[in-house]
């Protein structure tokens, strides 16, 4: 009698968290307090993507690092048109690696500054050789003159969007993540979402909860933005984006692409021409979350990474008591020493949102989780969370 009572108490605890009767804590970052549980927008969850995409070459296993055991977790590398390259660290390193001349590089024994505290990921050098960077919980960093003992300083350039902008008036930027520059250097960028990256024991912080806390939450509050450095001012161009991420712009700036990790798709806002101030889908069901957008060096297409395949428990996310499980999914996998399963893929997508290419490594043997991918000089550099060195791939011998 007594295991029929707990029984029929424990189904009915699950119907009340189903049914939304019962309000549910999710794994928030420590010391922080979010709502509740919500109910996600119409129509939004599940996620659509391609389960069945077949990786059919093993391209990544070529990619060679650099900078191993220097430097650790370059989420995205900025590179510059003299082939330096900015990298920040996952404890938020600044350095700038300088070419020597025999295809490697040279690190300086210390870092310019920090990125700190937060976890900094997307960095992007502008025409005057500033180092932007993007960071959770601060907002867009901008570290001027780089290496300039005199005039070197680091600078909040935005933490909130601006009082006139029609969408998100006032709202913080905590979890800025990806960016391209504009010609006029207006800065676009992502902010993820409002569920904060948090530190760690090793004094880096964890950014890769947030997803699957934000997936849980119902309530997405990813923004596209746009920073004017001459105006001071930030404009928020999207919102209620899931989880926005990779930033990148049309060569002619006519759009710019905007990636949404948990619904698995890429957005284009128009910027110019009949459509201005419109958005549309530019890709969508791809084969696992998307992390990092940036244009190709042929002007004409767009590198896309993608993170990881999604678990197929996704497919039920409409479900209270699977977005709950997700919220926790990443905490039990390192209570319990269990890895997800590796793989590398970025693709290739054209002007028109076909995918034309695709690099893979399926096993995840040489490369996993690509958070980012910059193109230069015929050469691909690749960002990752947490690996040791910078990935750096050939394309000429990828082929």
């Amino acid at each position: 009698m007594l295991a029929q009572a707990v029984g029929v108490l424990l189904l009915a605890l699950l119907a009340a968290v189903e049914l939304g009767h019962m309000p549910i804590r999710l794994p928030f970052p420590p010391g922080v307090e979010y709502d509740y549980m919500a109910e996600p927008p119409a129509h939004s969850m599940p996620p659509e993507w391609n389960p069945n995409f077949k990786i059919e070459n093993d391209a990544l296993t070529k990619a060679a690092f650099i900078l191993k055991d220097k430097v650790t977790g370059v989420e995205t590398v900025a590179v510059a048109p003299d082939g330096r390259l900015g990298l920040v660290d996952k404890w938020g390193k600044i350095f700038i690696a300088e070419p020597d001349g025999k295809g490697g590089y040279n690190l300086p024994p210390e870092p310019l500054a920090y990125s700190s505290p937060g976890r900094p990921l997307g960095v992007k050098f502008d025409a005057e050789g500033n180092l932007y960077i993007a960071n959770s919980p601060l907002g867009l960093l901008q570290l001027v003159a780089p290496g300039d003992a005199e005039h070197q300083k680091l600078i909040l350039a935005t933490g909130r969007v601006s009082d006139d902008s029609t969408l998100k008036a006032g709202f913080p930027v905590e979890f800025a993540n990806s960016l391209d520059i504009a010609q006029d250097g207006t800065v676009y960028f992502s902010c993820s979402t409002d569920v904060l990256a948090y530190k760690t024991e090793d004094g880096s912080w964890e950014a890769l909860d947030s997803v699957y806390v934000t997936l849980a939450k119902g309530a997405p509050a990813g923004m596209l933005l746009a920073y004017h450095p001459s105006k001071g001012s930030t404009i928020a161009l999207m919102n209620e984006l899931w989880f926005a991420n990779g930033v990148a712009l049309a060569h002619d700036e006519s759009y710019v692409l905007v990636a949404d990790s948990i619904q698995m798709k890429v957005h284009r806002f128009w910027l110019k021409g009949k459509k201005a101030g419109t958005h549309d889908s530019f890709i969508d069901k791809l084969p696992g979350p998307p992390d990092g957008v940036s244009r190709a060096a042929d002007g004409e297409n767009f590198w896309v990474t993608i993170y990881s395949d999604a678990p197929g428990i996704i497919a039920y996310s409409n479900r209270r008591l699977v977005r709950l499980l997700l919220a926790w999914t990443p905490r039990i996998m390192r209570l319990i020493g269990l890895q997800p399963p590796k793989k590398g893929l970025v693709l290739k997508v054209n002007g028109e949102g076909q995918i034309v290419k695709a690099l893979g490594d399926p096993t995840g043997k040489v490369l996993w989780g690509v958070t980012a991918a910059t193109e230069q000089d015929g050469k691909l550099f690749l960002g990752t969370l947490k690996r040791s060195g910078v990935p750096v791939l050939n394309l000429h011998k990828a082929q």
